[in-house]
């Protein structure tokens, strides 16, 4: 839905982010919001292991591919929740803006706690909108839209903690099935 249609108590605002765990594999999460920070839905993907073989064909695109095309667009499917703005914290995360109508944008703040500082061509495409306290990067194609849902996010409290809570879920989700794995051995 455009921004311009959107109701204030439609503004939900999805949190996309990727774990990558030597043990488990490459897991991803999606968490949606009310406008407040209460969660109205969460996905999780269960953990991918590329094969050697995938390592070596797609080399130093590995990452991009697991995150955007093969995590990210499983999310969004799965996700039932109409999403007004999508918020990541890996830049590879930009890509799943294809997969959706909503403006998908990079919190600076947690980008850089997770990846260190944002490159200067980022920077140089993309547009800085502050929202709850953080800096969001928009790709300039989305700046007006996404300058006109920021109003819409006043009562957000933090808009960096929301991914530590999908990383705490899926933390909880891998210790579930290694408790089940256990018991059916």
């Amino acid at each position: 839905m455009p921004a311009n249609q959107l109701e204030k108590k439609d503004a939900t605002i999805a949190y996309f982010t990727v774990v990558d765990d030597e043990r488990t594999g490459w897991t991803g999460g999606l968490l949606v919001l009310d406008r407040g920070g209460r969660p109205l839905e969460f996905q999780c993907t269960l953990p991918v292991r590329p094969t050697r073989a995938h390592e070596i064909l797609f080399g130093p695109t590995l990452r991009a591919h697991l995150v955007g095309e093969v995590i990210g667009r499983v999310l969004l499917s799965k996700c039932r929740t109409p999403l007004a703005l999508v918020c990541c914290d890996q830049p590879e995360g930009l890509t799943i803006e294809s997969y959706t109508q909503s403006p998908v944008v990079l919190v600076r703040e947690a980008a850089e706690a997770d990846e260190g500082p944002i490159t200067n061509d980022m920077l140089a495409e993309s547009e800085c909108v502050d929202v709850a306290g953080s800096s969001f990067l928009v790709p300039m194609e989305r700046l007006a839209d996404v300058q006109s849902l920021a109003a819409f996010y006043n009562d957000l409290p933090d808009a960096v903690e929301p991914f530590e809570r999908i990383r705490e879920a899926i933390k909880e989700a891998h210790s579930q099935l290694s408790r089940q794995s256990a018991e059916a051995a």
